[in-house]
Parts: structure tokens; C-alpha cells; sequence
């Protein structure tokens, strides 16, 4: 079969990963922002399902992501990105290679898990402050 077979394709489908498209699995590129497919036969395959979790997750729209790339995501998680398209097509099949490794490896992509957390003091009803504590007597007890 064949994306022109398919009566999605005649109703103006746009997808640029189609399952009846062998090109578009193996060579295609995909934006959070693009059509997925909506043929309902598909909709239980795996790389449609994250396909629609990376534009939940709110995925960058300027960010692609290959059908390689999506089969590599085990979790989709918040602020997944994609490969930035303004690279060179060799550059750019390294970062893919890259991306994929680092998936496989548990390696976390989106650059806001790598942050540095901050600790922030939170105050206590019962800790007594310093200052309220300097003007007392020597032993603590105030000479009132």
C-alpha cells in the first residue's frame, strides 16, 4: 500500500510520517507542530502514541524529530527536544546518532531537567532568631 491509497490522503492528510509511506518512516522528518496521522487503523502504533505525547509535552515547534528518534524515546517527558535543522545534513545525522545513544542509555535530553536545583530555607514557627536571643543574660534567661 501506499499514501495515496489511503482515504485520509485524499481528505488533504498532510503527515509527513505516514505508516503506508516506507520513505517517510525511514527518511522523514517530523515538527511537534505538524499534522500526525489521524487514520484511526493507526492510531495504536507506537510512534504515533509519542508522537502525540512529544506535542503534549510541549516540544519546541523549531525542534525535528526522525522516525529513528521517536522509536528511540521510551518515556516522553516535559521539554523533550529535537534536533535544531539549522546544521549541516552531515552534523545533523552525527546529532541524531547522538540523540538516539543518549535516549538508549537513560540519558536525559531536555535541557530543563538539567538545571541546577536550588534549595530554598523555609522559616520554623518554633526556631527563635538571633537577635532575640543576644540581649538575654548569660545561661539564656532573660533578667526580667
Amino acid at each position: 500500500m501506499n499514501k495515496d491509497s489511503c482515504p485520509n490522503f485524499e481528505k488533504g492528510c498532510s503527515a509527513p510520517l505516514c505508516p503506508l509511506d516506507e520513505g517517510s518512516r525511514e527518511h522523514g522528518i517530523w515538527y511537534p507542530d505538524e499534522e500526525i496521522c489521524s487514520r484511526k487503523d493507526f492510531q495504536s502504533l507506537d510512534w504515533i502514541r509519542k508522537q502525540k505525547a512529544i506535542v503534549k509535552a510541549k516540544s519546541p515547534f523549531d525542534k525535528y524529530f526522525t522516525p529513528a528518534m521517536i522509536q528511540a524515546i521510551s518515556q516522553v517527558r516535559k521539554g523533550i527536544l529535537g534536533i535544531n535543522p539549522d546544521q549541516p545534513l552531515e552534523k545533523a545525522r552525527e546529532t541524531e546518532r547522538k540523540w538516539i545513544a543518549g535516549k538508549k542509555s537513560g540519558r536525559v535530553i531536555a535541557e530543563q531537567n538539567q538545571k541546577a536545583s536550588r534549595v530554598v530555607a523555609k522559616k520554623r514557627a518554633n526556631l527563635i532568631l538571633a537577635t532575640s536571643t543576644s540581649h538575654q543574660a548569660i545561661g539564656g534567661k532573660n533578667g526580667i
